[in-house]
């Protein structure tokens, strides 16, 4: 599925977008990251439900009006899911860890919206 150089550009991505400062952030500026992940998600046979939900979430993000309560909510379940996807990463390497941390900050930016409904 990702080799480990494939999977840590592609947290450093998502991390630089989730970092972002929100003055310099478009919904649509993770597009490209979440087309990323599709692509290998999409390659791996226990990642459906992940999958699915992040195209979800591309969905709301492309809409011309973005559900920020349905975003928020998404984000969370899409929080979730990436914890529990990081236990099938093993514990060896940073790729586990690091998908918690990702893990955190959906969790964060699902907290952030759900505050601004």
């Amino acid at each position: 599925m990702f080799s480990h150089e494939k999977s840590t550009d592609l947290l450093d991505s998502t991390m630089d977008v989730l970092e972002d400062e929100p003055a310099n952030a478009t919904p649509q500026s993770g597009l490209g990251v979440i087309d990323q992940w599709l692509a290998q998600l999409n390659k791996a046979e226990n990642a459906a439900e992940i999958s699915a939900t992040l195209e979800q979430v591309k969905t709301q993000l492309e809409s011309d009006r973005i559900n920020t309560g349905e975003l928020a909510r998404l984000l969370d379940t899409l929080s979730t899911q990436t914890s529990e996807f990081s236990v099938f990463m093993g514990s060896e390497g940073d790729i586990a860890p690091r998908l918690e941390g990702l893990a955190s900050a959906l969790k964060s930016l699902a907290g952030q919206l759900s505050n601004q409904e």
